[in-house]
């Protein structure tokens, strides 16, 4: 069975990681495991109150296949969590797939994971939060693959779908691949 772990925090961007969480427990049959700063529900930039089933110090990575991180407005309330570093590090270490979209490259940054990698998200957060990409390469792609470590720029929901279950090896068949692509376009 796949375990995915979702980092969720304050405004974080729902849209962003919509398709991706629907392919991940459709095709892939993923139990996810929401985790918070504080183990307590977070609301999302549009509007949805999720509830955490875990707090952050409390994640185990080896008992996870995946952590995925959403971007959204709230970035900046996380960013200096010792614990969501921590977490980071550890799944880091044990090579496991990291995937970050938009302003969430900003904790990867931060955590160190990105130094001598090439990433990417949207240009307004590279802006925003230059400081803590020092030691990597922005490359304003729609998507990069570093390792285990996918990043994506915000608008970019097939390309991060069709990376996260790459990185899990969850496609049956090349064209469900593709057409999971056309789906997350709306060209379906």
């Amino acid at each position: 069975m796949t375990r995915v772990l979702f980092f969720a925090y304050p405004m974080f961007a729902d849209f962003e990681i919509a398709h991706t969480l629907f392919f991940l427990r459709k095709i892939g049959k993923a139990t996810i495991t929401t985790a918070t700063i504080d183990g307590n529900p977070v609301e999302s930039l549009g509007g949805i109150v999720t509830q955490a089933n875990v707090d952050i110090a409390e994640v185990i990575p080896e008992n996870y296949d995946l952590i995925l991180i959403s971007g959204g407005d709230g970035i900046s309330e996380v960013l200096n969590n010792r614990e969501i570093h921590s977490v980071l590090e550890q799944f880091n270490s044990l090579g496991k797939p990291i995937t970050a979209i938009c302003a969430s490259a900003a904790l990867l940054g931060k955590s160190g994971l990105l130094k001598g990698n090439s990433f990417t998200c949207n240009p307004n957060n590279y802006d925003v939060y230059q400081e803590v990409f020092t030691g990597a390469s922005y490359t304003g792609k729609r998507i990069e693959i570093a390792g285990n470590i996918v990043t994506a720029k915000g608008t970019a929901f097939p390309e991060f779908t069709q990376a996260v279950l790459d990185q899990l090896r969850l496609w049956e068949s090349v064209e469900q691949r593709d057409w999971a692509y056309k789906f997350c376009r709306g060209d379906i």
